[in-house]
Order: structure tokens, then sequence, then C-alpha cells
């Protein structure tokens, strides 16, 4: 007696199908998110972080990361001043608070605490991105970013979309000035909320990135080894503002 062959079936089909098509989507950002620099991925890079990044933020890619040879820090410090004040400098009696280590702040209120949230390494996060997104700067570039872009100078001296910003830089220099802006606005978004929490609000924000890396395994006997930290220098920016929900949120 032959056996009668049966008909896969409509939902099966759609079921085999959305799977397909899942699995392609997949494996396309995962290209997208672990390949080299390009326009097209800086256009996408908010939407791959989101997919990636997740709401545990551990930033794995496609292969796991090494152990971590170095020490992070996000440091800060703001004008209290008003921007025509502070713009003139403390001879002129503009106020400045003294130098904060965001991270060392956080890193104490979550000491001992394995499940920590995001609340407790937001700075962090924002440390290894924009380090990263710094270091893809043309030295003359990274040179810009330590000088004052205030009262509504734009950063690099030109809107990074306008068509003079095309003219002047490469598609690929420009793609990596405008994944850097990002994530500027990022940090100085995170550090005029900070200064809201700490001061009551500020009229300009200064950042300093450092990295501090550990004494070599070889050398870790030897009492008088030492490392030499790295910084990023971000100048004054002007501060972000937020609107009072978005402030009771975050704080």
């Amino acid at each position: 007696m032959r056996q009668q062959k049966t008909k896969p079936k409509l939902f099966t089909v759609l079921v085999l199908l959305i799977a397909g098509v899942a699995a392609l989507g997949h494996i396309g950002a995962t290209l997208a998110f672990t390949g080299p620099s390009t326009p097209i991925k800086s256009s996408l890079q908010p939407e791959l972080n989101k997919y990636f990044l997740g709401p545990l933020d551990q930033g794995w890619s496609l292969f796991a990361p090494g152990p971590y040879s170095q020490d992070e820090y996000f440091t800060m410090r703001v004008c209290l001043s008003s921007a025509e004040i502070c713009a003139k400098g403390s001879q002129h009696g503009a106020k400045f608070s003294e130098w904060r280590d965001v991270t060392a702040e956080e890193m104490e209120s979550r000491a001992g605490n394995m499940f920590a949230n995001r609340e407790t390494k937001q700075s962090k996060s924002i440390h290894g991105r924009l380090w990263s997104a710094a270091s893809d700067l043309t030295a003359d570039s990274r040179a810009e970013i330590s000088r004052p872009f205030i009262q509504g100078t734009p950063v690099f001296g030109v809107e990074l979309n306008s068509a003079e910003a095309r003219e002047k830089y490469s598609a690929t220099e420009l793609s990596n000035l405008r994944a850097y802006k990002r994530m500027e606005d990022t940090a100085v978004g995170f550090a005029s909320l900070y200064a809201i929490e700490q001061w009551g609000g500020a009229s300009m924000v200064e950042i300093k990135l450092r990295r501090e890396p550990i004494v070599p395994f070889a050398q870790r006997s030897d009492e008088n080894a030492t490392t030499k930290p790295r910084e990023t220098y971000i100048g004054w920016r002007d501060t972000k503002e937020f609107s009072q929900a978005a402030v009771s949120v975050w704080s």
C-alpha cells in the first residue's frame, strides 16, 4: 500500500517563511554592526545599537570581548555663571565647579551589587562609545574637538548636514564626524542632566575622558610598576536643555 504524500499546510509555510526572513535580517544586521565603518552603517547605527545592545547594554558583538586591560572614567566640570560671563572667563567673574569623576561616583553606588541596573553605568557606556568615535577622527579633527564651541557655534565650525560640510570633507570623513557628533551630543546631554541634579543647572560643560591601563601581568610583582593614563579632552560646550518631565524621569 503506497503512503499518500501530504502537502505542507499554509500555516507551516508561513512560519518557515517568516523564520527565514528573520534569520536573514539578523545575519545582515550582524554583518553591518560588526563590519567596517561606512556611511550606510553610520545612518543605521542608532537602530543597530538598539537591536544589539538592548536594555542590558552588555555591548557584545560577533566575537566575545577580551578581558578589560584598563579603567575608564568620565570626568567633567561646568560653568555656573551665565553664558555671557562664562565666555569671558574667570577674570570676569565666571564661576566654575570642581572636576567631578562621574564614573567613580556611579561605581560607589553599585559596589557589591551584581544586579546593578543601567542607571549605575551610564557614564561608562558613554565613555566607551565616545572614545571610539573620537578615535576614528583625523588628527586635525581630534585637535579641533578640544576647542570651545559655545553660544551656538557648531562643533567643527560648520553644520555637518550642510552643503558646506559636504564640500569641505570627504564622504568617509564626514561620516566619522557625524558619528562622533552624535555621541558628543549624548555626552553633553548626560553632563547637562548631571549638572541639573548637582547644582540646579549650568550654562556650559567641559569633559575629559580618561583611560588608565592596568599594570601588565608580567610586572604585577613589581611594586614600582606604573602605567601612563590617556585622555580625550572635549572643550567647553553649551549645555543641553530638557523639559521638566525629562529631568524628573532621569533623576
